[in-house]
């Protein structure tokens, strides 16, 4: 495999050491090759140090002021910097020398509608829609647009069309396990947790996600998941309704206990969390007493 491929190869495998090793050694002998400072950039953003992205995505700039995909990732730096303005400025730039560029169009319609033009980031997502129908990135943020505006069936219908598109499968997973989470059903997105994980085994964001899937299933959880299906207004509705009932009636035992009972439901909700992990804990620790014991 040649250095250059072998650059991607380790830069989706998450080795970016690896990467930048190459990617140094190839400047030395090309010091003007913009897509080695591109790629030194894309590993400085997956890194979150997007100071030094910027300064790699500038000094490719410094070498070719008319690059569309210089422009689209300093655009991209700012966009995470929230520096929107820069950000609007570099989006336009490199769309004022392609604009079909749907890479851009997606990054710029996100930035509109993260800074509340909403519409208008609407209608330049539809645009790169139709320049590329089946672009996993147009229909990945169409499925983050439907997924905000809790239509979940059209959320849905972007998940089935990205299955024929050329996204991987453990990032349809990653969006499968938003799109359970977001409709509070706990159980599927921790099985699509346990599927993206098993696709990528050394992904620890994933893990992480994995283990809080697990956590938010557990029975101890079972208020939450069920809090977690009404609406806080109507919950507060509920407290209020029964406790005023229960007051008119003079049932003040009743009431008493209601309060108590309410009460006591909040705090096991709030420390369940807690509860949870000392409970692990405990079992870690009698794990290993039993391990040790057979040795």
């Amino acid at each position: 495999m040649e250095d250059r491929s072998l650059i991607s190869f380790y830069i989706d495998k998450g080795d970016y050491e690896k990467a930048k090793d190459l990617i140094f050694g190839l400047l030395k002998e090309n010091p003007y090759d913009i897509s080695l400072y591109l790629n030194l950039a894309l590993i400085e953003i997956r890194e979150k140090n997007l100071k030094k992205a910027e300064e790699y995505a500038k000094q490719a700039l410094s070498i070719d002021a008319n690059h569309k995909g210089v422009w689209a990732v300093l655009g991209k730096i700012y966009h995470l910097k929230k520096e929107y303005s820069q950000a609007e400025k570099c989006y336009l730039q490199a769309l004022k020398i392609d604009s079909a560029f749907v890479e851009v169009l997606v990054s710029y319609s996100e930035l509109l509608i993260e800074t509340g033009f909403v519409e208008k980031g609407l209608d330049i997502l539809k645009y790169a829609q139709s320049l590329e129908p089946t672009n996993s990135l147009i229909l990945q943020n169409e499925f983050y647009v439907n997924l905000y505006q809790m239509n979940y069936q059209k959320a849905n219908e972007s998940i089935r069309k990205l299955f024929s598109s050329t996204m991987d499968i453990e990032n349809i997973y990653v969006l499968l396990i938003l799109y359970e989470y977001n409709r509070s059903n706990f159980k599927k997105a921790y099985e699509y947790a346990k599927l993206a994980f098993k696709e990528r085994p050394t992904d620890y964001n994933l893990l992480k996600i994995m283990e809080y899937l697990k956590m938010i299933n557990s029975p101890l959880f079972f208020i939450n998941r069920l809090a977690s299906k009404i609406s806080s207004e109507l919950l507060y509705i509920i407290f209020v309704g029964i406790s005023l009932i229960l007051y008119l009636l003079k049932q003040y035992s009743a009431l008493t206990i209601w309060s108590v009972f309410v009460l006591l439901i909040s705090i096991l909700s709030y420390l369940s969390t807690y509860i949870y992990r000392l409970i692990q804990y405990i079992k870690k620790i009698f794990t290993r007493v039993l391990n040790n014991k057979k040795f």
